[in-house]
Order: C-alpha cells, then structure tokens, then sequence
C-alpha cells in the first residue's frame, strides 16, 4: 500500500489518537514518544476501539498478539506501517 508512507501514517495515528484522548488529557501534544496507558490514558476498551478505527482505516488486521510490544504510539505506527508494507525495517 504505496499511498501510506511512514510520515503519513504516523500523522493519521497520531491525529486518530488526539481526537480520541480522555476530556482531562484534551489538548495534550501527541508525540511518537507518548505511551498509551500512562500518558494518553487509554484504558484496555479505548485501545481496543483505536485498533478497530486503525485496522479500518489502514485496510489492515491487528491481532491481540501484536500489541504485546505496543506501548508508545511510535510503537504502534511502526506495527501499521509493517502491516501494511510501509516499513522501511
């Protein structure tokens, strides 16, 4: 999927999560270093609902497995971007 490239992907992830933070943490920069849980507030439920929008919107299928090793959101734009076949690694 040539039309992802990686600064793409990673301003979709971002922009997606930002619109998708707790009322308390709204207006909070978004960055690849941002944890999930800790920083972002994403509860088990929020991270589920975030894979099932990320899955949609990139056409692609995020096992459970997967988000073992997911913990920042640079974390989770490098699993899209190797789902889908952006990944320069």
């Amino acid at each position: 999927m040539s039309e992802h490239d990686e600064s793409s992907v990673a301003a979709k992830v971002i922009e997606r999560l930002s619109r998708s933070l707790p009322l308390d943490l709204q207006g909070l920069r978004v960055t690849a270093d941002s944890t999930l849980r800790e920083d972002l507030g994403l509860d088990s439920l929020r991270t589920v609902d975030l894979v099932i929008e990320l899955e949609d919107q990139f056409d692609i299928s995020i096992e459970t497995d997967d988000l073992d090793a997911v913990r920042t959101v640079g974390d989770l734009v490098l699993l899209i971007e190797k789902k889908n076949g952006t990944s320069s690694s």
